[in-house]
């Protein structure tokens, strides 16, 4: 007859962190595009118009006579 003084038993939320990692472990494809889009998207306002010239610098390397030398094109079937 102390139903007054029985308290309802209910767990206390602490499992040691792992349903943190778990969630985490689930969404990480999603963490890391979100990642990859706030870090390129302060990259462009950063660089901003000069972001071209790094392009450029990078094509130009590309394209230079040493490295075509050094590049084979794949073989025709």
């Amino acid at each position: 007859m102390n139903i007054a003084l029985q308290r309802h038993i209910t767990p206390d939320g602490n499992d040691g962190g792992r349903f943190r990692l778990s969630w985490v472990r689930a969404h990480l494809s999603q963490i890391t595009e979100f990642f990859w889009f706030c870090l390129s998207f302060i990259l462009f306002l950063l660089m901003g118009p000069f972001s071209a010239v790094v392009v450029l610098i990078g094509l130009g390397s590309l394209a230079s006579e040493e490295k075509r030398e050094r590049m084979r094109e794949p073989a025709r079937l």
